[in-house]
């Protein structure tokens, strides 16, 4: 990491909202939007074309494939996954040319998972009996187009499909929330005229449509979970958990139906909707799949795209250390990614009155500080089927920022903290109220009722998110981050700041990391929740869990008794600061932040090891030494007393610096530098030449001598006039050029000015000695 102070740079704005008292939260009447949720599908079902789409397409002929192939993006940008269900097994391959004619092309083999799958109500029905997964690794181009094919036997091949690739370093992505395919409450479940899935697969390919044509060269979508709807599953093998699974695979033809998705990447994570089931990991070939954070449907994973590393976290897991070990793990896969984006399911810091208040807020315990310790930049999630945009969050802190406002276009250069995102409903399947305040973290927030979509723009320096509605008009305001390259972030410093090793350093350097630390703490007003998150993750999963498997709050003892599924005050002390307590949450403005940006960075740089303290004391101790070598006197070799006591002198006022417990960096490597030039100057005193002692001369003796010889002088010279215009005379004297005049001079005049001048060299030394201590004196 650059240990350079960031680079703070200022944006110009004509107006700013100030955000120093948005903790104070503020009433809005929001609520379910007119005529209850239900109303937009309601008007899908009378659009023109939806029910020549439902006879012609939909109804017994795609309603019962979900086995079609979906790609998902590889480990990095030249990679590429495929994942699709057969009706017979056998050895997956994927075939890929430049050529659409498929010649010259390359075969990747895959794996296959035995299934025993349908999406048929028929008792006759034909399964599916393999779910196939191939990954094409290290193959891909920039900006280049391909043509691909797929079989489970080598010899009968797919229709071929075109995959486009744009630019590895600028690139654009889709990002969407809770399709939740058949969440729209019509009629028909448990059966094959399932109206509800159709309902929202034709939203859900209207909105893909939108998107597409507004980011044309998207590189990948990514989507915030809840892709499907039904989550009822038991496993238990029964009549009613295979009716359950049929429901589930039907949802899957809906969200697997746009054609879209046979040419385009998508990136998911695991909904609370999808969790319980295993056709979640089945349908999808996700990149650096993990065990950890696993729940039923899988667990997390990452890859890496240009500059950006994109982590999806299972939210449904609560084992918050295989979620670390997790973020560890993709950190150090790609250290020099510039953006960190994190995408999990729940809306921690969300606007909906559902979850954002309930088992949003439980599971912000676990998650909020996960984001801070690994530095992320922007997390992505869904849940409300609302929209909200936070400000940049630190420690459940509003930190304001230069460009950023309220309910306006922002723009943040090297922010401190998470700029979190929750999207709306990609489909319109279901939308919720808003909560009745609106939380004091949210820049942004709306649950206007229609079908929203968002694109996100990747360069070196800057993220850009901008969200749209079904029809292509602006849905919320535009927000970019940009960021220096040379930029640490605060939390990247405190991480450096803690992994230090203080036993090697001195007790100063020590207590100035002490201080800058608690500077930040006391800043963010960072409480110890370690308590809380501790019992969340060890109980998770067992009989006495506080939450649900929804992470709601299970009884009377952990429920808060205004709030029927929060955590009660004082289960959490981050809820409590962030949640019952919020209206005390002051933010934190960028002024004051950055000055603990700067003690802590100071801190870090001034820091003295206990080895260089010894060395500087060895070198004190090396220049005592040298000056008990030297000697004293006028002979060549030797150094005036002047010089040796100006010496001494230095020395001390030198020494007088010495403090372990003070003593920076800065301060030491100076001590050093004033200790070598010392010792220098006063070598380069020493007496070239032996210097022969002087008698002193008596003063009054010397001022006769002096006025005799001034005397004698001026009988040699001649007064003469001169006379100029104005009548008047000037008297010029004249001095003899005679031998006679030079003659006059005494001999004890010429052994007076050779004493001057011997005495002069002979002390001349010790007035430079004398100069030089006198500006380290005042210096």
């Amino acid at each position: 990491m650059n240990e350079n102070l960031k680079r703070k740079l200022l944006l110009s704005l004509a107006t700013m909202t100030t955000v120093s008292s948005m903790c104070s939260a503020s009433v809005f009447a929001f609520g379910v939007h007119a005529g209850g949720y239900k109303d937009y599908i309601s008007n899908v079902q009378n659009e023109s074309g939806y029910q020549d789409w439902y006879n012609n397409t939909w109804n017994n002929k795609e309603e019962f494939d979900s086995g079609k192939v979906i790609l998902t993006p590889g480990k990095t940008a030249k990679d590429l996954n495929f994942a699709w269900y057969s009706k017979v097994a056998g050895t997956p391959q994927v075939k890929m040319s430049k050529s659409q004619d498929m010649s010259n092309a390359t075969v990747f083999e895959g794996k296959a998972q035995s299934i025993n799958k349908t999406n048929d109500f028929d008792t006759d029905a034909e399964y599916y009996k393999a779910s196939n997964k191939v990954s094409v690794d290290n193959y891909l181009e920039e900006n280049t187009t391909y043509y691909y094919q797929y079989s489970v036997d080598g010899s009968t091949w797919s229709d071929t499909y075109t995959y486009q690739t744009h630019s590895f370093t600028n690139f654009q992505a889709i990002l969407v929330g809770d399709p939740q395919i058949g969440a729209s409450g019509s009629s028909g479940e448990k059966t094959n005229d399932d109206q509800n899935i159709a309902n929202d697969t034709y939203s859900w390919n209207k909105t893909l449509t939108q998107a597409m044509k507004t980011a044309p060269d998207a590189s990948f979508i990514l989507s915030a979970g809840d892709q499907i709807d039904y989550s009822e599953v038991t496993n238990d093998n029964s009549a009613e958990d295979k009716a359950r699974y049929i429901i589930k695979e039907q949802e899957y033809a809906g969200y697997l139906y746009p054609q879209y998705l046979r040419s385009i990447p998508v990136a998911t994570t695991i909904g609370n909707h999808e969790s319980k089931g295993d056709d979640y990991k089945l349908h999808y070939n996700n990149p650096n799949a993990s065990a950890l954070g696993s729940t039923n449907a899988g667990g997390n994973y990452y890859y890496s795209y240009g500059d950006a590393l994109i982590i999806s976290l299972n939210s449904n897991s609560r084992n918050v250390a295989q979620h670390k070990a997790f973020l560890e793990e993709a950190i150090s896969s790609h250290e020099d990614a510039k953006w960190r984006i994190v995408m999990f399911h729940h809306d921690i810091y969300g606007a909906g009155a559902p979850h954002a208040n309930t088992d949003g807020a439980n599971l912000r315990i676990l998650f909020a500080p996960l984001m801070d310790e690994f530095d992320i930049d922007v997390c992505l999630t869904g849940h409300d089927h609302s929209y909200a945009r936070t400000f940049q969050i630190l420690d459940g802190k509003v930190i304001t920022t230069e460009g950023v406002g309220e309910d306006a276009a922002s723009t943040a250069y090297n922010p401190e903290g998470t700029l979190y995102i929750a999207a709306g409903s990609a489909t319109g399947s279901k939308f919720y109220a808003l909560s009745t305040d609106k939380q004091y973290y949210l820049a942004e927030r709306s649950n206007n009722p229609i079908p929203t979509f968002s694109t996100i723009d990747f360069t070196s320096d800057s993220f850009t998110i901008k969200t749209y509605d079904v029809n292509g008009d602006k849905y919320a305001n535009d927000v970019t981050i940009k960021k220096d390259e040379k930029a640490t972030s605060i939390e990247e410093l405190k991480a450096d700041l803690q992994s230090m090793d203080k036993v090697d350093m001195t007790s100063g350097s020590k207590q100035r990391i002490e201080e800058a630390l608690n500077g930040l703490s006391t800043t963010l007003e960072t409480v110890d929740d370690s308590v809380a998150i501790n019992d969340l993750a060890s109980r998770w999963n067992t009989n006495n869990d506080p939450l649900d498997y929804y992470a709601r709050a299970k009884d009377t003892d952990y429920r808060d008794p205004n709030n029927t599924d929060a955590l009660k005050q004082g289960y959490s002390k981050f809820l409590d600061k962030t949640f019952y307590e919020a209206d005390k949450n002051a933010a934190v403005d960028e002024a004051t932040i950055d000055q603990v940006y700067t003690n802590m960075l100071t801190a870090k740089s001034e820091v003295v090891t206990k080895a260089e303290y010894a060395d500087l004391q060895a070198q004190f101790d090396e220049a005592g030494k040298f000056l008990s070598t030297i000697e004293i006197g006028n002979k060549k070799g030797q150094y005036t007393q002047e010089n040796v006591n100006a010496y001494k002198q230095a020395l001390a006022q030198l020494k007088t610096q010495m403090n372990e417990s003070k003593i920076t960096k800065t301060e030491l490597t100076s001590l050093l530098d004033s200790l070598k030039q010392e010792q220098t100057e006063l070598q380069s005193l020493v007496n070239k030449e032996d210097i022969t002692p002087v008698t002193p001369v008596n003063p009054d003796e010397n001022n006769q001598n002096n006025n005799q010889n001034q005397q004698e002088t001026n009988k040699d010279q001649t007064p003469s006039q001169t006379t100029d215009q104005s009548g008047k005379s000037d008297q010029i004297v004249q001095t003899s050029n005679s031998a006679t005049s030079k003659d006059a001079v005494k001999t004890e005049d010429t052994a007076n000015v050779l004493g001057l001048t011997l005495l002069a060299v002979g002390s001349l030394a010790g007035i430079v000695s004398y100069k030089v201590y006198r500006k380290k004196e005042t210096e």
